[in-house]
């Protein structure tokens, strides 16, 4: 999701990107599989990149939980593994993050001063992968983002899965309200992190759409943008999808942008916006005869 936003981001403004994944759908993109270091470092040496973007990740938390050692081979040591070979080549490293390495029990909105605690698999194996960059590598972004929407075709994020719904036909939709997090759209977000990287500012960041909500109130939203009125939300509490999402989720997620306000380069807008833009921007048959464009 996040490479589909990135890529022509890097690409509009002039540079010259190597992008690789594990599942080459689109011819942009190289095989490569970040827990090959032989391959990684082949493909360091060849291309000898100014900087190196690492994306990739197992998000699935459900899928993390029941594969933790998968999980740290991805997360964390392929991680450490490339952090110590872009220290050795001098080469700034960006890692992307999640708030999902908080334990969710604060009362405020998570900002860079607070102490991680992951409550589960996915958040303690990314926040084991932070602390092999830290330890290997002095000159790196850390950058911690919230619910990720966009992706258009790749999104598989909630904003797809409800208008799959729609699509489906569905007058009712259920959305949790008793979960908390700071909605994070890939286009804004991979903009803001070219201009991050760009300003040599080195360090740990938090990069989501300014505001904060439930599932339910992004489901809320969604459907206000696309103009469903005979769609009702229903709120229901986290236990009613248990079955499926059994994966322990911190009770917030909600962030903060305080270090990049403080550094000046906060271009992240409010999540409602974002939500809006997204939506109308790309193409998805959202209901029989109902045409919306999403991206």
């Amino acid at each position: 999701m996040l490479g589909a936003a990135l890529y022509p981001a890097l690409r509009t403004v002039g540079h010259e990107v190597l992008a690789t994944d594990r599942n080459v759908n689109e011819s942009w993109l190289s095989l490569l599989d970040v827990r090959d270091y032989d391959a990684v470092r082949r493909h360091v040496d060849a291309f000898r990149p100014d900087v190196v973007y690492h994306l990739a990740a197992e998000t699935d938390l459900e899928w993390c939980e029941r594969h933790p050692e998968e999980a740290a081979d991805t997360n964390a040591r392929a991680t450490d593994w490339l952090a110590r070979l872009c220290a050795a080549r001098h080469i700034p490293l960006v890692y992307i993050s999640t708030a999902g390495v908080f334990d969710g029990e604060k009362g405020t909105p998570y900002d860079e001063r607070d102490r991680p605690a992951p409550i589960n698999v996915y958040g303690r194996t990314k926040f084991a992968g932070e602390g092999a960059i830290r330890e290997a590598h002095g000159r790196y972004y850390i950058v911690r983002a919230g619910w990720m929407i966009g992706g258009g075709p790749k999104d598989h994020k909630f904003v797809a899965k409800i208008a799959g719904q729609l699509k489906d036909g569905c007058s009712q939709i259920y959305a949790v309200d008793d979960k908390f997090g700071t909605p994070t759209y890939t286009k804004d977000f991979a903009a803001n992190l070219e201009i991050l990287v760009q300003s040599g500012a080195y360090g740990t960041y938090h990069m989501v759409c300014e505001g904060g909500g439930t599932r339910y109130d992004v489901a809320r939203e969604i459907i206000t943008v696309l103009g469903c009125t005979d769609v009702t939300v229903v709120p229901v509490k986290s236990d009613f999808f248990a079955e499926d999402y059994f994966a322990p989720r911190p009770r917030s997620e909600m962030m903060v942008n305080r270090a990049l306000r403080q550094a000046g380069l906060n271009r992240m807008r409010p999540w409602r916006e974002a939500v809006a833009d997204y939506i109308r921007s790309g193409n998805l048959l959202t209901r029989p005869g109902v045409a919306v464009r999403v991206s």
